[in-house]
């Protein structure tokens, strides 16, 4: 027992030492030391704004205001801690763990050169991982960010990769040194977008490289509303200029709860496929997906039209305007849609159910008010009914007005009158 208790309190009095030599040692005598430690593993020139040991919640080394390169923009941490740890303090020169970066901003250059600026000397000690907390990416006037991430280093103390994700375990992205690139890679499960409509993804993935002005989004691929989503596109940064580009496909996703995303009141069910092209434009990417650009090919089947009655005008042998809900059953519904800001066009649209069918256009302005026209028939036997059919109203509420209704009425036959005779086959 007596064996043991001495090697305790010798760690002890270490340990109060080394706590109680800050109060009595001022940082000017270990700042160069300190500046001179993190320009050699940055590969590059440091400033520290002020220095000092930090006791709560445990011993730590705190450098407030370190700029690199001399320059701000390029990249500044507000505080960068290292505990001393007994970790830390055995491991003197070999290995360091626990460091804390808090409300780092870097430009992007300067990230894409951390994997050289972090490059291990053979006289360094290996960086194990590095917390981020709140920091943030600088890109022109626009700013990605604050996010809490993880910087992971390899055995041989080479930056392996950066990883982030949220607090609902929702979203899980990694980053990793490629080259002169980086690998990018975000899953996301029960995930539903943040911006524009809330359009919910069972599963979402994506793949792509990172390179200073932008990412090339190899591979997109989603389980949305019971179907699948796949495509790629482009993200760029240059100049204070935003773009997203790209394409998607989709195939098999349930129309009903993706349409009722836009209108709980006038949406359409059955199974939805298509293909689409769209492209974002914005000077800040806050504001990326104010304004999309989309054009699409689109095609339902089996389904029904939700507060949008096409049958009951054809019905009216008079002018009348119909503002009702109702249903509209279809095999098939396919068209174009147009998408540019606020306004939403579907054009070429063709509804076909049995014996009716149905061509026509409809614009869903700005204030979602509607603006089309439908061309509608209905044909049994010989008795055919047509109308042309205006859209007006709003999205919530449509009114359909008709023209008087066209009956074609069948020709009569004479039953009385002799037939001709068949034509006589050539001999």
């Amino acid at each position: 027992m007596k064996n043991t208790r001495k090697p305790l309190i010798l760690i002890v009095l270490i340990l109060v030492l080394i706590g109680l030599l800050p109060l009595v040692i001022p940082d000017s005598l270990y700042r160069d030391r300190l500046v001179d430690a993190l320009q050699k593993r940055l590969h590059g020139p440091v400033q520290i704004g002020r220095s000092g040991i930090e006791y709560a919640p445990r011993p730590t080394l705190v450098m407030h205001d370190v700029v690199f390169n001399q320059d701000a923009r390029t990249a500044k941490i507000d505080k960068l801690s290292v505990p001393i740890s007994l970790h830390n303090l055995l491991n003197w020169g070999r290995e360091i763990r626990g460091i804390t970066v808090e409300n780092g901003q870097f430009s992007p250059r300067f990230a894409m050169q951390l994997p050289e600026k972090l490059r291990p000397e053979a006289d360094q000690p290996r960086l194990v991982q590095i917390d981020l907390k709140q920091s943030s990416v600088l890109l022109g006037s626009s700013v990605i960010g604050p996010i809490d991430a993880t910087l992971r280093f390899a055995s041989d103390g080479q930056l392996a990769e950066l990883q982030a994700g949220d607090e609902g375990n929702h979203l899980d992205f990694h980053v990793q040194p490629k080259g002169g690139q980086f690998a990018v890679t975000l899953t996301a499960s029960g995930y539903t977008l943040p911006f524009g409509h809330p359009v919910h993804f069972d599963r979402l993935l994506l793949k792509g490289l990172a390179g200073p002005d932008g990412i090339d989004i190899e591979d997109i691929r989603g389980d949305l509303y019971g179907g699948i989503v796949t495509g790629r596109a482009q993200l760029g940064w240059q100049d204070n200029a935003w773009t997203l580009a790209g394409t998607l496909r989709t195939n098999g996703v349930q129309a009903e709860p993706f349409s009722q995303v836009f209108s709980e009141v006038t949406h359409v069910s059955g199974r939805l496929a298509g293909e689409s092209t769209f492209v974002y434009k914005a000077d800040d990417y806050h504001k990326l997906f104010d304004q999309p650009g989309i054009d699409a090919q689109f095609r339902v089947s089996d389904g029904m039209l939700h507060n949008f009655d096409l049958i009951t005008p054809l019905k009216s042998a008079q002018p009348a305007t119909y503002a009702r809900g109702g249903q509209t059953r279809f095999e098939t519904f396919t068209g174009r849609l147009a998408v540019r800001g606020d306004t939403v066009q579907i054009l070429d649209a063709t509804l076909v159910g049995g014996k009716f069918n149905a061509q026509g256009q409809l614009t869903i302005q700005p204030n979602l008010k509607l603006n089309g026209a439908i061309m509608a028939r209905l044909s049994g036997g010989t008795i055919q009914v047509a109308n042309r059919i205006s859209a007006g109203g709003v999205l919530k509420a449509p009114e359909l007005s008709t023209a008087t209704t066209n009956r074609p009425q069948p020709q009569a036959v004479n039953l009385t009158e002799t037939p001709p005779a068949p034509d006589t086959a050539t001999q």
